[in-house]
């Protein structure tokens, strides 16, 4: 018996259904390309994180708390 599709694996069959065999002049591609545009790029939570929990140590230590 098959798990349930978690969200992220629905994200990547969604994204490898896109990307199988639609022509780009297609009438349902230009549609989907519209309605459907890729999400934007951004930099990894935990990247972001670690620079912002070092920032806020770094502060502390120098106000002396």
């Amino acid at each position: 018996m098959r798990k349930d599709l978690s969200r992220q694996g629905a994200q990547k069959r969604g994204e490898r259904e896109r990307q199988a065999g639609l022509d780009p002049d297609d009438e349902a591609a230009r549609w989907l390309a519209s309605h459907d545009p890729p999400p934007p790029l951004r930099a990894p939570k935990s990247a972001t994180k670690s620079k912002t929990l070092h920032r806020w140590r770094e502060r502390r230590l120098r106000e002396g708390k």
